[in-house]
């Protein structure tokens, strides 16, 4: 499968994220390696080593996995950075945005905010209609899955590659 995991551990790399949920580790795998799959539009970053910005908002234990597991890592040359984001946090500077469980109005303003924005926008699947996620995660038989959606990411100026699209669950063309 193209977005699989190496399961080794390299001793200079910072010690493993402890958490009690494996999920979460495998939820911040897919994290990172989505971002290899993405191509945002040039003028999004100030330069050619800009960083790719992933704010997280709603699940502060999963950010801390994804920041801990990303130290000194690089996307198609460009390092990755976390940004913890609280409710009212402005959603400018990101590249992805990463939501966690949060109520319904609060929902419906993060996906106001970006929507149509080259910001590649990822949830559970269920808030993915709310949000217009790209990329959402399922429970599938106790294995986490993700769905892509399409037409949120062509709106966004985001250009998804296909070896994502093969490791997808499931794809839809129209609305998630």
């Amino acid at each position: 499968m193209p977005l699989a995991f190496a399961a080794t551990v390299n001793a200079a790399q910072p010690p493993a994220v402890e958490s009690s949920d494996p999920a979460l580790r495998v939820k911040a795998a897919y994290l990172y390696k989505f971002a290899g799959y993405v191509e945002w539009p040039p003028e999004v970053f100030a330069t050619e080593d800009s960083p790719i910005v992933v704010g997280v908002i709603g699940d502060d234990d999963l950010e801390e996995i994804l920041s801990r597991m990303i130290v000194g890592k690089t996307v198609n040359g460009r390092p990755l950075v976390t940004r913890r984001l609280e409710a009212n946090s402005p959603l400018q500077g990101l590249h992805m945005l990463i939501v966690g469980a949060l109520d319904a109005p609060t929902l419906q303003a993060i996906g106001d905010a970006v929507r149509g924005k080259p910001v590649l926008v990822v949830s559970d699947a269920r808030q993915e209609r709310m949000l217009d996620s790209m990329i959402s995660f399922d429970l599938v038989d106790h294995h986490l899955r993700f769905n892509v959606a399409l037409k949120p990411a062509a709106t966004s100026g985001l250009k998804l590659r296909a070896l994502m699209l093969t490791a997808a669950r499931r794809v839809t063309r129209d609305d998630p």
